[in-house]
């Protein structure tokens, strides 16, 4: 299912967030927090945007806890670059 408008406009704001963590401008911390922030936003349009949220956000702080530091950005930024496909998969362009 496609993502209404107030979602899409959320995701794109995480794919920011996802773009300045890769750019360096962002911990791995700050990255899941705006994950994790975001969750509640997302209104329920039947795309499970919202889960897809909230399973990155499970799995980064996986990442930041069980990997070695110089594992931690090239795993999270592979797990990142799969939510990023399921935006745009449900019409969040990003």
């Amino acid at each position: 299912m496609t993502m209404s408008v107030y979602n899409a406009d959320v995701a794109a704001r995480l794919s920011t967030a996802i773009q300045r963590y890769e750019a360096g401008l962002l911990s791995l911390a700050e990255v899941q927090s705006a994950l994790q922030s975001a969750i509640p936003l997302f209104e329920n349009d039947g795309s499970g945007v919202a889960d897809s949220v909230r399973s990155a956000e499970a799995d980064l702080e996986r990442i930041q806890f069980t990997l070695l530091l110089d594992e931690q950005r090239p795993t999270a930024i592979f797990r990142l670059d799969e939510l990023r496909a399921t935006f745009r998969s449900a019409g969040g362009g990003a």
